[in-house]
């Protein structure tokens, strides 16, 4: 009986060994079976997050402050950009790296790839905008242009108070308001990201005329009768809106140097219409030449207080570095450049072929 117990506890013993080795196999062999999909789904994850998003198009975007990787995808989606957000998410677990984005406006490319389009959002290289102040214009056509730009941060208070910063001119600055500020800035086409403030770009463009400024002084023909930095740069800006031709420029500045050198009145036209200020409606009168105001060089001797508009690097050099001419006149020709004189017998027959072109 007790040999029988033996044998039927031995069996039960066997039993529960050869169970326990097929629970063990079953173990082993689902755990290599879940190894070898995670492998494979890792494998497959990997070649989507390289291979191009064919439904997307090129387009912007922007990371907002606070915004996580989840949310931007979210939207994304939402916007019929991408098919497969649980994708992303997937991709979030097995490199985490991608899911740190950085705040900031974004240019993404067509077609491009998960991986890509991640790096580009998380990389904090934003999008570059642009804006292009031209020679000659005004400091008023500038704000135009600032407060119209859809990316530039625009405050009239910031603006404003950057204006009051700079040293009062002598001018009344009710009627020219901006006459401390004008001819401060370089023209030129400036690159920043979204949202930039205004300000912050006209601080780059004070400080580029100020460096291009300085070189210039630096290297003037010391001949010149100009005292200072700021004469050079009122001298310039009249050169700047007497001619589009850059070639002209230094005739035009030995023209109004040798003016200077025998006293006599400078007489340009673009200082009689930045005279007039906010009233000049596109024509000049005899009138409005003999008006006395601080900008009128019919009327006052010497140069105007304040330049009379942005000048380039051309107008500078010009005004510091004038070709030797014995010219004392010019008017236009008609033709866009214009004729120069020594006397005033022939500038007065420069000027009547000219009115006479203008009646053809």
């Amino acid at each position: 009986m007790a040999e029988q117990q033996q044998s039927t506890g031995n069996n039960a013993s066997s039993s529960v060994a050869r169970w326990f080795k097929r629970l063990l196999s079953g173990v082993l062999l689902a755990t290599i079976v879940l190894a070898v999909s995670l492998a494979g789904g890792r494998y497959w994850l990997n070649q989507w997050a390289l291979a191009p998003l064919s439904q997307f198009n090129a387009t912007d975007i922007v990371v907002a402050r606070g915004d996580n990787a989840h949310k931007v995808i979210n939207r994304l989606q939402v916007d019929g950009q991408i098919r497969q957000n649980d994708l992303f998410k997937a991709l979030f677990i097995l490199q985490p790296e991608l899911a740190q984005l950085k705040a900031g406006h974004y240019a993404i490319p067509e077609n491009v790839t998960p991986t890509q389009l991640l790096e580009i959002l998380g990389s904090g290289i934003e999008k570059q905008f642009s804006v292009t102040f031209i020679e000659g214009s005004t400091f008023n056509q500038w704000l135009t242009i600032l407060k119209d730009h859809p990316h530039i941060a625009f405050s009239a208070q910031r603006v404003s108070d950057y204006v009051q910063s700079f040293k009062a001119s002598s001018v009344n600055e009710e009627k020219y308001r901006f006459a401390r500020v004008e001819g401060q800035f370089f023209p030129d086409t400036y690159h920043f990201t979204a949202q930039t403030p205004a300000v912050a770009i006209l601080k780059r463009a004070n400080t580029m005329l100020e460096q291009k400024l300085t070189t210039l002084w630096q290297q003037r023909d010391k001949a010149v009768p100009l005292a200072s930095k700021h004469d050079a740069l009122v001298l310039a800006s009249i050169i700047e809106k007497e001619t589009g031709i850059a070639s002209e420029r230094p005739d035009i500045a030995s023209a109004f140097v040798n003016r200077i050198n025998r006293r006599m009145r400078l007489q340009t036209d673009p200082t009689v219409i930045y005279g007039m200020a906010d009233v000049y409606d596109g024509d000049i009168t005899y009138a409005h030449m003999r008006d006395k105001n601080a900008y009128n060089t019919y009327v006052i001797k010497g140069l105007p207080p304040t330049p009379i508009a942005m000048v380039s690097e051309g107008a500078i050099h010009a005004a510091l570095n004038p070709a030797t001419t014995p010219y004392i006149y010019f008017v236009a020709s008609g033709d866009g450049g214009h004729v120069f004189s020594t006397n005033l017998k022939d500038h007065n027959r420069a000027t009547k072929r000219y009115l006479e072109k203008l009646k053809q």
